[in-house]
């Protein structure tokens, strides 16, 4: 999503569904017992239509006419006497009576016949003297079946007019057909695409198909860049003051890890804390820059943010990015390099991602992208769907990255199908809902969009709502059958602003049987317990709260609600310290890590560590709004027990847990991070360190200098690059 500029005024469709009228006869059938004591229906056979007729013999409106031919063009193959010609404008209506609220799908026979092959124009529907679908009907060539959508009526007398408002007509419409909706089944195998994804992932996507149909998973997107003045929490705590539950799911940009002027603003830190300490689920976009002036970049240069753009610019071809000899391509592999260091190192913490790379690349219609939002759409649907296999080849393949759930962006545009990249990389159909694009969807569940886009994979993926401004109400949503997999409302105003989102509504979808929250996400829903996500040979992880603290200066263990265990131990002076006794199973070397939070000062706070009475080095402990964990200090313990000693040098730290992990009897050099393997994390720790945004303790120093000639440079870093490719 661009959050500087939101799209206003773009038109949404239905993609044109082939259903031949009246080739099939269909029965009413309950299914579902939902809110309200509404009852869902859907179509068996053995039953005619509840109305089907020639669109001449219903009522015409202004601007229509019945013809037989269109300035003496013949179009044969109509039924009956004619058809309704909609010169520029016009249409007809007709009424219906429905005995039960259920969704409802109208169907026309009709024939868009300006412009070349593929064009298309928009035309309009009306329920009720109200548009609920905006639709861009193409020109094939032929009388076609086109669905203008599925609509959840009440019990009653309804009116119809097709080509209501602000169509566009030259259009020429044969037949009609209203009649129940088919509801799909929403029964999605939970394989993932990947044949290699992690255990954690095939055990994500397990519960994500398990609850498809029958719960909608509640999200919110963060605020990325530092935005908030640093306070990510702020609409996370904001929807737990109106309805005391936090999302499920939340919400990440990796916009800032990329080779222009990308910085560490946490992401990667906080999908892990997100995920490992409290249980949740992540997913996130890709906003990729590029350079503005991309003719003038020199390959691996730093470029200012205010020059860099995601949006299209002339100067970038994104078709070049499919050739491997141009410098679109070699700045491609850059930019998806620094994705996949942090996908790596979440992947090596057992952390499966929602990844919804190259987002909304349609934007505003047309296979050729010149309606495209951002540069990796410009170029059109056909490249479009060859940089998503490249992309998802590169991470799988090049990089061993399996940590992935596949999810596009697609609309009902009709053309938007030709965007899709094949079953094979993809998981989920995602879609982006915002107020006037086309429609003012309120608190209705669009249901419509929900069911065109079950449609595009024939009902084998799910289907989420990746981004919203409104919430549906979680009554529509049920009624109607609406079941998203879940919503992420964007940051800031759409969700704070007490508006967007009224508290009451919040309060509502917040306390639903039917919506997931935080604190109703399965304890062992990645099959792994906090702290055994990794590579490690996992010793244990000690609870702060149950060691030996001092209370030299206030140090006490105190309940919060964002920490594991019962509480935290907080070292408030210099000179407070916690002690705990850790067994191990053999000698060895260990890396020790503290979770911990210490939001007081930026510089962050350094502490001193003792090992059975010995000193062995100082921690240092970045600034760190939410909970998260420490780098790993190594080192050596006897089997048995041991006793471990933190000491505050500079005191306003929280401590909640001492992770134990056992690295080996030797380790290699490479191994910055002292996890026992060498991995992108390793490769991120040098980079920081030769940019100056993070310094390396004495002993990761150590294990960085790849040549041994006692300096880091950028040789170190590329000798470690080749280490980790040919591993």
């Amino acid at each position: 999503m661009n959050s500087f500029l939101k799209r206003m005024g773009s038109s949404i469709a239905a993609l044109a569904l082939a259903f031949s009228v009246g080739s099939t006869v269909w029965s009413a059938e309950s299914t579902k017992l939902l809110s309200d004591n509404k009852v869902l229906i859907t179509k068996t056979e053995n039953t005619q239509p509840i109305f089907t007729d020639e669109a001449e013999n219903c009522t015409l409106t202004s601007g229509a006419t019945v013809a037989t031919k269109v300035y003496n063009d013949e179009y044969p193959g109509y039924s009956g006497e004619g058809f309704v010609w909609a010169s520029n404008s016009g249409g007809f209506t007709f009424d219906v009576t429905v005995t039960e609220g259920a969704m409802y799908e109208i169907i026309t026979r009709c024939w868009m016949y300006l412009g070349e092959i593929g064009s298309t124009r928009l035309q309009t529907l009306a329920i009720d003297g109200e548009v609920v679908s905006s639709n861009y009907i193409p020109n094939n060539g032929d009388w076609m079946d086109y669905s203008f959508g599925y609509f959840y009526l009440e019990k009653g007398t309804h009116t119809i007019e097709v080509g209501a408002f602000g169509g566009w007509g030259f259009i020429l419409y044969d037949t009609v057909t209203f009649d129940y909706a088919v509801m799909p089944e929403l029964k999605i195998d939970p394989t993932p695409c990947d044949s290699k994804a992690t255990p954690e992932t095939k055990a994500l996507m397990k519960y994500l198909t398990e609850m498809y149909g029958n719960k909608i998973i509640s999200g919110q997107q963060e605020i990325y860049g530092s935005g908030n003045d640093g306070d990510y929490e702020l609409e996370f705590e904001y929807i737990y003051n109106i309805t005391g539950k936090y999302p499920a799911i939340r919400g990440f940009d990796f916009m800032n890890y990329n080779p222009l002027y990308g910085w560490e603003d946490g992401t990667t830190g906080r999908m892990i804390q997100w995920v490992k300490q409290r249980g949740g689920i992540a997913t996130a976009c890709w906003h990729i820059n590029v350079p503005v002036d991309f003719d003038n970049y020199v390959l691996g240069e730093s470029v200012d943010w205010q020059k860099c753009t995601y949006k299209p610019t002339p100067s970038f071809n994104t078709a070049n990015c499919l050739d491997s000899s141009t410098k679109e391509y070699a700045y491609l592999m850059m930019a998806i390099e620094d994705m996949a260091e942090q996908l790596l190192i979440l992947q090596e913490e057992g952390i499966p991602v929602i990844l919804r790379p190259f987002h909304e690349a349609e934007g505003n219609n047309n296979t050729d992208g010149s309606g495209a939002w951002f540069w990796w759409g410009s170029a059109g649907a056909d490249v479009y769907r060859e940089l998503w296999k490249l992309l998802y080849k590169t991470l799988t393949e090049d990089y061993g990255i399996h940590n992935c759930i596949w999810e596009v962006n697609l609309y009902d545009y009709a053309n938007s199908a030709q965007w899709y990249p094949g079953d094979e990389y993809v998981d989920m159909v995602a879609y982006d809902k915002y107020e006037g694009s086309p429609y003012r969807w309120g608190t209705s569940a669009a249901t419509s969009m929900f069911l065109t886009l079950v449609n595009v994979t024939g009902d084998t993926k799910m289907v989420a709502l990746s981004e919203n401004d409104i919430i549906p109400d979680i009554t529509n949503m049920v009624n109607e059958g609406a079941w998203w997999s879940y919503f992420c409302p964007w940051y800031g105003s759409f969700i704070t602003d007490g508006v967007t989102n009224t508290p009451e509504m919040l309060d509502k979808i917040y306390n639903s049987e039917y919506v997931i929250t935080l604190d109703e996400l399965p304890t062992d829903l990645y099959g792994y317990e906090r702290g055994n996500g990794g590579n490690w040979d996992i010793e244990g992880a000690y609870e702060c709260e149950d060691g030996i603290v001092s209370r030299n200066e206030g140090t006490q263990i105190i309940n919060y609600k964002y920490c594991s265990g019962t509480g935290y131990v907080y070292l408030q002076g210099a000179g407070d310290y916690i002690e705990q006794t850790v067994t191990v199973g053999k000698d060895g070397f260990y890396a020790l890590s503290y979770g911990y939070q210490q939001n007081f000062e930026k510089s962050g706070k350094t502490q001193e560590l003792y090992v059975n009475g010995e000193f062995v080095g100082t921690a240092f402990f970045p600034h760190s709004l939410l909970f998260t964990e420490t780098d790993a200090i190594l080192v050596e313990l006897k089997s048995g027990t041991n006793t471990i000693k933190l000491v505050s040098d500079e005191g306003w730290t929280y401590l909640d847990y001492l992770l134990v992990n056992y690295v080996g009897d030797d380790i290699q050099i490479g191994d910055i991070n002292l996890d026992g393997t060498i991995s992108a994390a390793d490769v991120k720790l040098l980079k920081q360190h030769l940019t100056k945004i993070k310094p390396l303790t004495e002993k990761q120093a150590e294990m960085a200098d790849m040549n041994g000639d006692k300096v880091l440079n950028a040789i170190d870093l590329a000798l470690l690059k080749r280490v980790l490719i040919n591993q």
